[in-house]
């Protein structure tokens, strides 16, 4: 079931095994991008992965109808991310500088994990530096393990395709990271993403964060409702005491019109004097 049903199913019926499912197939590509855009930190990552499903479970009425929530996702893990790290700045600065640092007079191993970890602090950047469409197919083959056939699915293009779009998108994300003093190419790229596909998030993140983000959307529409029906009942009192004053007024403008007529011992009265 695509990504676009699964959304559909949980902004209608509000279904949580949909919404659950949503979370498992995008899980590893939100904590990875926090856990990058953090230095490795787990603990703020997973706290960043659980915002960033909080905000697809409140968003999901206007999301509906993509066809993948894969860029979607990694923008807002990055721009999640970013605000925690802004609250974070002393301890990354002394991480950074460590691993400069490591980098100067330590011995640079020419292994694949070791080129991860020198382009992993740019990663991301490189990632934004492409259009939409190829970020989307970036993601899906490396961060998410997904099949060609399936990306092309995914995309609407051949398996063939998808293969080639990928592959422009890697010399385009090497040109990205040229340009900011780190040198690879497209294929040496994807030999490096590809280390990300066998690691997996903490246990029990998954159900964690569907059950914390169904919670958060609950609690809303409780509250949502209440403050309702407290609007009505505000309305209700207000109309009442509204027609209370009208009446009142009505009373005091007829009391003008209408005098009070004479009785009849006050007209015999004027008849005997005249």
């Amino acid at each position: 079931m695509d990504d676009a049903t699964l959304l559909n199913q949980f902004a209608s019926d509000r279904s949580g095994e949909a919404f659950a499912a949503l979370v498992r197939r995008h899980l590893n590509l939100v904590f990875f991008s926090a856990l990058r855009q953090l230095g490795g930190n787990t603990a703020l990552a997973e706290e960043v992965t659980q915002d960033v499903f909080n905000d697809l479970a409140r968003k999901a009425g206007s999301l509906a109808g993509r066809e993948s929530l894969a860029g979607w996702l990694h923008t807002s893990a990055c721009f999640a991310a970013a605000k925690v790290r802004r609250t974070e700045a002393r301890r990354l600065a002394r991480e950074q500088e460590a691993q400069l640092m490591h980098e100067i007079h330590g011995t640079r191993d020419e292994t694949a994990s070791a080129d991860w970890e020198r382009i992993r602090p740019a990663i991301d950047d490189a990632l934004h530096s492409l259009d939409e469409r190829d970020r989307e197919a970036v993601l899906l083959r490396f961060f998410e393990d997904r099949a060609w056939a399936e990306i092309g699915t995914t995309l609407r293009l051949s398996e063939e395709a998808a293969r080639k779009r990928v592959k422009r998108a890697l010399d385009r994300m090497a040109r990205a990271l040229a340009s900011r003093g780190i040198t690879s190419t497209g294929a040496a790229l994807g030999v490096a993403l590809g280390q990300q596909t066998g690691a997996a998030p903490p246990t029990g993140l998954a159900s964690s964060v569907a059950s914390v983000a169904l919670a958060g959307v609950a609690m809303e529409a409780a509250t949502a409702g209440a403050v309702g029906a407290l609007s009505i009942m505000s309305t209700i009192k207000a109309s009442a005491a509204t027609a209370v004053v009208a009446l009142a007024r009505t009373a005091s403008i007829g009391s003008n019109i209408y005098p009070s007529i004479p009785s009849y011992t006050q007209v015999d009265e004027v008849s005997l004097n005249t």
